[in-house]
């Protein structure tokens, strides 16, 4: 436990001294705050800038020559190929930036979905972690800080020649983002309330299911057997039983994507303010994708038109087992 808790404050005074070596202003910063007797740590973001060779570099100093002189051993390259991709696809940098509410994470300077925070939801995410086998070294510790930490780390890469510079934190929304959050709110006005979807899934021990009152005879009488995928083998109503689970809820709302376990909320998936808009965006300028799935981009103007309306949709499915 105690190499654990000097580990933790390695990392911390590690991520201090770099920032400051090479830092630039970070996308929440100065929203930390907290009583004069408990720990603040706010910083810049620190600015990693990752060569055609995939090394990256503070300040034009190697990063493994800053760190060798702290006795913390750090290898962060990126393989060439990906560096290549993001400089054929204008993306000049990405960051990650830690604030009281939330993960953030921006593309060439402009928010993409993103990690809430949102009341308990991270106090209960290590029990959900552990629930899940995955154990991670001082969760408890670490979850109870966040809201005391800003700190971020920007990515940048080269910029393909031609190409204008980015600024790395792009003020006001995007084109995208505003056209989104226009018309989901002429959605909104023309409907009044949002619309709302609830499906609560009951599942028997067999792994048939009710919807509601309505049992799997009735629904596939009335669905043509379109809900019969929604049966669950005996192994899988097993897994359940194993792990614990009682009851599992996914939920959409104009926030975000939510998933609580046993009525136990979770940190959400942030798409508000044009997020989600900005992302499908992005996705228009990555070469790969067109090759991956070709007619991607034709699909997108509607994507584009039905998202709002889906995002402003209230739906809540909850599998109880």
């Amino acid at each position: 436990m105690l190499n654990r808790r000097l580990t933790f404050w390695a990392v911390i005074m590690l991520i201090t001294v770099l920032a400051l070596s090479g830092c630039a202003p970070r996308a929440g910063q100065g929203s930390v705050a907290a009583d004069a007797d408990q720990l603040v740590i706010d910083l810049p973001a620190l600015v990693l800038d990752f060569g055609m060779d995939g090394t990256p570099a503070i300040q034009n100093a190697a990063l493994s020559d800053l760190v060798a002189t702290l006795g913390v051993p750090l290898d962060l390259p990126v393989p060439p190929e990906m560096v290549f991709l993001m400089e054929a696809s204008n993306i000049q940098h990405i960051q990650v930036s830690n604030t009281p509410d939330g993960l953030l994470l921006l593309v060439n300077g402009r928010s993409i979905p993103s990690i809430s925070y949102e009341g308990d939801s991270l106090a209960a995410l290590p029990g959900a972690l552990n629930t899940f086998g995955m154990v991670l070294p001082m969760a408890d510790l670490l979850f109870a800080l966040v809201d005391q930490l800003g700190i971020g780390v920007i990515a940048r890469f080269p910029v393909a020649p031609g190409a204008e510079e980015i600024p790395l934190y792009v003020e006001g929304d995007s084109e995208a983002a505003m056209a989104a959050q226009a018309a989901q709110e002429e959605f909104l006005a023309a409907v009044g309330t949002p619309p709302r979807i609830n499906l609560p899934i009951f599942y028997n021990a067999d792994g048939s299911f009710n919807i509601g009152d309505l049992s799997i005879a009735e629904l596939n009488a009335m669905t043509d057997y379109a809900l019969a995928p929604l049966a669950l083998t005996l192994s899988q109503i097993g897994m359940a039983r194993m792990l614990g689970i009682s009851e599992l809820g996914i939920s959409t709302n104009v926030d975000g994507i939510s998933i609580s376990i046993d009525g136990n909320a979770l940190p959400t998936l942030d798409w508000s303010d044009g997020k989600a808009s900005n992302l499908l965006e992005l996705i228009t300028t990555i070469p790969v994708l067109d090759m991956a799935m070709p007619g991607m981009g034709s699909m997108l103007p509607t994507i584009n038109q039905i998202l709002p309306l889906v995002q402003a949709t209230e739906f809540d499915l909850t599998l109880h087992f």
